[in-house]
């Protein structure tokens, strides 16, 4: 009976709900694409984890008792703390990347519709590059990488949209005010 009183004192060496909270948090920034967008903050936290996990698995099966000190408890915490302010971090910047993605494609939608009304209202011109395909399909790419929360390279696309859409308005508008060649 003694024997079990005087382990009932101790406690795990590792608390497993610091290592799972921490292994959610670097799941959550895999997931934000945190070594895309904060390459080296991302970079030293999962070498950290990494060390840090490996002690956690090799000192499992140890106890100790509740007043000794545990350096790797806080280290553990500390990691959790840093990954959280950077999940927030991510989350802030990914947000502000999103609201710009959002804005861009609707300004190039927006200034896409205005430019080709006057070119759809000229029927007997034969207009170069009349068809706005790639314009299209650069705007559709754009769409499709904002539903897929690739905001940056939704960006991109929006970008690319846009050059093609003024250069594209240029030869347009050269064309709407000369006189038609008689075709």
């Amino acid at each position: 009976m003694a024997l079990v009183g005087s382990i009932s004192g101790c406690v795990e060496a590792v608390p497993q709900d610091v290592v799972e909270a921490v292994d959610h948090i670097d799941r959550d920034l895999v997931e934000l694409r945190a070594g895309e967008f904060l390459p080296t903050d991302y970079t030293q936290f999962s070498q950290q984890w990494m060390a840090l996990r490996t002690r956690a698995q090799a000192d499992e099966d140890l106890i100790r008792w509740p007043w000794e000190p545990n350096e790797l408890e806080v280290a553990l915490r500390q990691l959790q703390a840093e990954g959280s302010h950077l999940v927030a971090r991510l989350t802030r910047e990914r947000e502000s990347l999103r609201r710009s993605a959002e804005a861009k494609i609707a300004q190039i939608e927006n200034r896409f519709q205005i430019a080709t009304l006057p070119v759809s209202a000229v029927d007997s011109r034969s207009l170069s590059g009349q068809r706005p395909d790639e314009i299209e399909r650069l705007m559709e790419q754009a769409r499709v990488l904002y539903e897929q929360g690739q905001y940056d390279q939704s960006l991109n696309a929006s970008d690319r949209a846009a050059q093609s859409l003024f250069t594209r308005s240029v030869v347009w508008r050269r064309e709407l005010r000369s006189p038609t060649d008689g075709n």
